[in-house]
């Protein structure tokens, strides 16, 4: 009974770090979670609660939702803020997961059957 939206697209920056990726990809998610929480408050459909977001990189994640961490280049710091400012308002919550439990990696990495099939089940037999 919630609305998942899922997209994969290319990235229309190229980074030199998997750290400025990662910031580029969280304000890419950033950005339609403010879409589509706009929607339905234009119907008056009450909202509760932050959407979620969810990052393997630990380090992006705690930079993205610690207030005071500091960023020393100028682009990875637009994305980080723009993704901090929707974390501070309440819209979004951005949370670590690790690499092997994260359901996006099923269809992004090689596996084997028997290391992701606890992974794949509950997505396979809701």
């Amino acid at each position: 009974m919630t609305p998942v939206d899922w997209c994969s697209k290319l990235q229309t920056t190229v980074e030199t770090a998997t750290f400025g990726s990662e910031h580029v990809a969280a304000r890419t998610a950033t950005e339609p979670i403010l879409d589509l929480r706009l929607t339905p408050r234009y119907l008056e459909v009450p909202l509760h609660g932050p959407r979620f977001m969810f990052g393997e990189n630990e380090s992006v994640v705690d930079t993205a939702s610690v207030p005071h961490s500091k960023l020393h280049k100028r682009h990875n710091a637009l994305s980080c803020h723009r993704t901090r400012e929707a974390i501070a308002a309440g819209i979004t919550g951005f949370h670590h997961i690790v690499g092997t439990a994260k359901p996006a990696g099923v269809l992004s990495k090689h596996w084997g059957h028997s290391s992701i099939w606890e992974t794949l089940r509950p997505l396979m037999f809701w």
